[in-house]
């Protein structure tokens, strides 16, 4: 299949071994970057709509320049739109990596540190980090991957664990861009979840029309509904909401200890 690609020349690098997830990434990443200033990401079970591309590839220009944003992404969890009807602008800041079709920077890659040990030390002295700024779920994701070292694979966390203790910022569009086909199998996944991704339709004359870009800032408004869809408000009933909000209070708990 790669090898029928005809719209580029694809330079394909083959391994003789199973590097895993995480190696794989961050090897595949440090190789593009010894020739590239950016990367767009796509992994094999993910599919991006029409213009995906050209939404990171403009984003990726308006905020070169912008130390606080550390990456970009195509995905927009289903969380409820009435909070952008009146929202001004085609993206917003979330304080959560995203590693379903997203992009970044060769100067902002080397900042991303993914020694669990040296996490641990940087969340002991942190004067304040809070995981459950980026959503509910973060909290327990970071005590299994980088307190406990439970959680295998887990690149994409030690990545929200940076994004946190450095206070930066993912681009996020307000219309979702991205399908994963791989979420009911797997290391990571053993089921469907409760909600689905689809495609969205794109603001008025996208792809093609200029998109509106947001400053570097959180949008309090906008970030309240994308939390309350981590918290499990629209993923499940009061039963296995309670159950969940004891266990992430739990690890967060434990991760205030830490320090």
């Amino acid at each position: 299949m790669l090898r029928g690609i005809d719209w580029i020349e694809p330079e394909i690098l083959e391994r003789r071994e199973n590097r895993g997830l995480s190696r794989s990434i961050r090897d595949g990443l440090d190789r593009v970057f010894e020739d590239h200033g950016s990367a767009i990401v796509i992994e094999d079970d993910v599919c991006v709509a029409p213009g995906f591309y050209d939404y990171a590839r403009l984003a990726l220009g308006r905020y070169e320049d912008e130390p606080a944003v550390a990456g970009i992404t195509g995905l927009r969890y289903p969380f409820s739109r009435d909070v952008l009807v009146d929202y001004p602008y085609d993206v917003f800041m979330s304080p959560r990596f995203s590693s379903w079709g997203w992009a970044t920077w060769r100067d902002r890659w080397p900042a991303f540190e993914f020694d669990p040990a040296a996490l641990r030390a940087r969340i002991a002295g942190a004067r304040a980090f809070d995981p459950a700024i980026a959503g509910a779920d973060m909290a327990p994701m970071i005590e299994a991957a980088i307190v406990n070292e439970t959680l295998g694979g887990s690149w994409d966390v030690a990545c929200a664990t940076n994004m946190l203790l450095d206070g930066r910022y993912f681009v996020t569009p307000t219309w979702n861009m991205v399908e994963n086909s791989g979420l009911e199998h797997g290391t990571h996944a053993d089921g469907a979840p409760q909600w689905e991704l689809t495609w969205e339709e794109g603001p008025a004359g996208w792809p093609g029309a200029p998109l509106r870009f947001a400053p570097p800032v959180l949008d309090e408004g906008v970030l309240g509904e994308y939390r309350r869809f981590f918290a499990g408000d629209l993923t499940g009933g009061p039963l296995a909401r309670s159950g969940a909000a004891i266990a992430r209070w739990r690890a967060a708990r434990r991760l205030r200890g830490s320090r």
